[in-house]
């Protein structure tokens, strides 16, 4: 039995008991206790995020350099284990969209073959993708803003390591 998490409102839970009564009889308190109701129930703010991020560096060494910037409103951080690799993250609404710089668009030898390459690179690098910022070309992903901290700390994680394999692929084409 796999054990899902689902973020809901209290007047969902509500529901989805309701259904899981009248449906599954005998099984819903365990399926019920299993779910994690409780976890993001409330979405991530620029400033909510900073400061957990920020705590968060200062009792692990993988980030460091936590800064709020305010025009516009963003964290930047270092991945202390990708070389003080710099991320930025915006929280919307909706999700929560990390960036972080691979190179400058004149460091590319070969555009044509390069954004060929990144494209291949696309699947072998899930939930981060390359994309083009006016000179820039960078390594980008998003997560929801409902994400607990600590799927937002791995996929940070996932980033300085994509970034570097990133590079490492496409480094026969940037000069």
């Amino acid at each position: 039995m796999t054990i899902p998490r689902i973020y809901m409102t209290e007047g969902e839970r509500e529901r989805v008991k309701a259904f899981l009564r009248h449906h599954r009889n005998e099984r819903t308190d365990q399926l019920i206790g299993g779910m994690d109701f409780q976890a993001m129930s409330q979405k991530w703010t620029t400033q909510r995020l900073f400061d957990a991020l920020h705590e968060h560096a200062n009792n692990h060494g993988q980030l460091s350099g936590v800064r709020l910037q305010a025009t516009p409103a963003a964290i930047e951080l270092s991945l202390a284990s990708y070389g003080d690799q710099s991320v930025h993250l915006v929280v919307t609404d909706y999700e929560i969209r990390m960036t972080t710089a691979l190179c400058e668009q004149r460091a590319v030898k070969d555009a044509a073959r390069f954004n060929d390459a990144c494209l291949r690179l696309g699947p072998n690098m899930p939930l981060s993708n390359v994309g083009l910022v006016g000179s820039q070309y960078i390594l980008f992903g998003q997560l929801s803003a409902h994400s607990p901290l600590a799927n937002i700390i791995e996929e940070l994680d996932v980033m300085g390591q994509n970034a570097i394999d990133a590079l490492g692929e496409l480094s026969y084409l940037i000069g």
